[in-house]
């Protein structure tokens, strides 16, 4: 079945999709203004309620909107399958936010009653994209890897949906009770999620925007295998432990992202001219991947020589206590700002780069959006070194560039979806 088109002749572009992306950069420049007015979280040895919120505004605020929309885009885009349904993705959108704007009040206002409603909210949210996007794969003819990372990626998302937010005041399954489940739904959201769907629409993406064929090769097949293995035991690692084990788990999470280096690599060999700066930041993005499982065995290897604490000064407003290091910062803001945010834009740009084909005049001048990436990648290495060091002040200077480099993207993708004099508008299906 093929797509409906557009003015231009390409396919329309789902105006669902375009308000949750619009939407995840908005919040990813609200995440970067709050690290950057109190990073003081950052350095301290017990993750507050401000920490988790700003955590979970991270993750559902820009996350999952962001795969939500470029997922919506794609399909039509570049797998050539229509939504079953563009007006679930408002219901969609309704369920979903409504459902954050619970959750950023659970780490300060545990005990109200209607708490408890945020995950189920973005849970029926959830399951609304699962179902629409699922009922869209099932046109194709024959599934390639491309859908195969989606499919995976559903069972992840449905999984961490299932449990609920991170940090919630209660255990979400009795055998959890005790154990670290808030890091390990952490990491089905940022593995299992955001990786997933950036390596499977990158198959997709990528050579339409390069202008060539993809390959056919089995080395993308063995990558869905074993980093997705690795994601299931790294799960398991940080949920019940030990440090050991999740050294070995990490193992396998980076032969997986290798296997889909080289893959990669060989793909964008092939290439007719320059890269993009989408490209560019989907390449940087993968090489990401390996270097925060890396970060991850160092974190695994120093817990082993220190035994659990929890402070008892805890503050009384955060349900759960959480002990976190700089390291394990370091773990995680890799794994977020250095891979999964510029791998998931690099993706959302090269999608607007074909939408908007190669009329002339379009857009804001052509070097906005590399500053952006400049200012946006600058920042992030003053985060993770004041994180490292503990240097408060360079965090948050790091996290202010951070904040106007997601400006930048969030200036330059709206301003590419107004209409140009030297080209016709791009059809959205309302």
């Amino acid at each position: 079945m093929s797509s409906p088109e557009s003015p231009q002749g390409g396919p329309v572009t789902p105006a669902g999709a375009i308000l949750f992306i619009v939407t995840s950069l908005v919040f990813l420049v609200l995440a970067g203004l709050l690290l950057a007015v109190q990073p003081g979280f950052l350095l301290a040895k017990t993750l507050t309620g401000h920490g988790q919120a700003w955590i979970s505004l991270l993750l559902f605020g820009f996350g999952l909107p962001a795969v939500y929309g470029a997922v919506y885009w794609a399909l039509p885009q570049v797998f050539g399958l229509p939504l079953c349904s563009t007006q679930a993705a408002y219901i969609q959108y309704g369920f979903h936010l409504a459902g954050l704007l619970v959750v950023l009040l659970l780490p300060f206002v545990p005990e109200l009653p209607q708490a408890a409603w945020g995950g189920g909210l973005m849970a029926c949210g959830g399951a609304i994209f699962i179902v629409n996007v699922a009922r869209t794969l099932r046109r194709m003819e024959r599934p390639d890897v491309a859908a195969c990372y989606l499919s995976t990626m559903m069972v992840w998302l449905a999984a961490a949906l299932l449990l609920g937010p991170p940090f919630a005041a209660q255990t979400p399954l009795a055998p959890l009770e005790g154990t670290g489940w808030s890091a390990g739904i952490v990491v089905l959201l940022a593995a299992g999620v955001l990786f997933n769907t950036i390596l499977g629409l990158a198959l997709r993406v990528t050579p339409r925007s390069l202008g060539i064929q993809p390959d056919r090769t089995h080395a993308a097949w063995y990558a869905l295998a074993v980093l997705n293995a690795g994601v299931a035991w790294v799960f398991a690692a940080a949920t019940f432990g030990p440090p050991a084990f999740l050294v070995f788990c990490a193992v396998i999470l980076i032969a997986g992202a290798l296997i889909y280096l080289s893959d990669f690599r060989n793909l964008l060999e092939r290439r007719r001219g320059a890269l993009s700066c989408g490209v560019r930041m989907l390449r940087a993005a993968v090489w990401m991947i390996p270097m925060a499982a890396l970060l991850l065995i160092h974190d695994a290897g120093e817990r082993l020589r220190l035994p659990p604490s929890v402070p008892a000064d805890a503050a009384p407003l955060v349900p759960m206590p959480v002990t976190i290091g700089a390291l394990d910062w370091t773990v995680a803001l890799t794994a977020v700002f250095a891979a999964a945010i510029p791998g998931l834009l690099g993706i959302l740009f090269q999608l607007q780069d074909l939408q908007g084909g190669d009329a002339p005049g379009r857009g804001l001048p052509e070097r906005l959006l590399p500053a952006a990436f400049g200012v946006y990648a600058f920042g992030t290495a003053l985060l993770l070194a004041g994180v490292w060091t503990g240097a408060g002040m360079v965090s948050a200077f790091g996290a202010a560039l951070l904040a106007l480099g997601a400006l930048g993207f969030l200036v330059s993708f709206v301003a590419n979806l107004l209409p140009r004099p030297s080209s016709a508008p791009a059809g959205v299906v309302v």
